[in-house]
């Protein structure tokens, strides 16, 4: 390689680095202009609300899925048996009286 080739290297090598330099700096901007504003943290009151029972069941090994056990079948998948399916099982008698009027 002769001088002048390297010369020429070195010129556009030092070109782009001043160049990208700014360029950069135009797009960023100056990082001690910038400021970070933060949102006031709330108190967290140390007690408990009781759980909504339509949600969580207390009986259940995990309190948020209603979990069947046995020969019981929750056709409707609406996640709740109903009497009709619990009778299908056999754990409401039919001829049990539950407040129906009839």
């Amino acid at each position: 390689m002769r001088q002048s080739d390297i010369f020429t290297i070195l010129v556009v090598a030092t070109v782009g680095i001043v160049a990208s330099f700014f360029l950069v700096k135009m797009i960023l901007g100056d990082p001690n202009e910038k400021s970070v504003t933060f949102k006031k943290i709330e108190v967290v009151e140390a007690g408990l609300s009781t759980p909504d029972p339509e949600v969580f069941n207390s009986e259940a090994i995990n309190p948020t899925v209603e979990v069947f056990v046995g020969d019981c079948v929750d056709r409707d998948q609406n996640g709740v048996l109903d009497e009709a399916e619990l009778i299908a099982c056999g754990r409401v008698d039919k001829t049990s009286d539950n407040g129906g009027g009839q």
